[in-house]
């Protein structure tokens, strides 16, 4: 399924805009929960692009790394170790909550 997309530029473009968009987000503490979804979400593409026999198709280290990505978004660490405070009072976080 992966094969007839592989390589494309504009494909590698995009996963690499999002791999940005996700680590900024969660460096700065801020939009974590859409960060942490999108996040895992590309874990998950990427777990399932090297299964077996490549790698161990049950502890691996996308699913690790997603595990991660999620308890720091529930934790809500933006708040405490980045911007994630000052960014929840900004007028339009505090209409759209699903920005948190």
């Amino acid at each position: 399924m992966f094969d007839s997309v592989a390589g494309a530029w504009w494909l590698d473009l995009v996963f690499m805009l999002g791999l940005l968009g996700v680590g900024l987000a969660m460096i700065l503490g801020i939009g974590m929960r859409i960060a942490a979804a999108a996040g895992t979400l590309m874990m998950a593409f990427m777990w399932l692009v090297s299964l077996w026999p490549d790698s161990n198709p049950f502890m691996d280290d996308h699913w690790m790394i997603a595990l991660v990505l999620l308890i720091t978004a529930a934790t809500g660490a933006g708040r405490y170790y980045g911007l994630g405070r000052v960014w929840a009072e900004l007028p339009a976080v505090r209409k759209n909550r699903w920005l948190i």
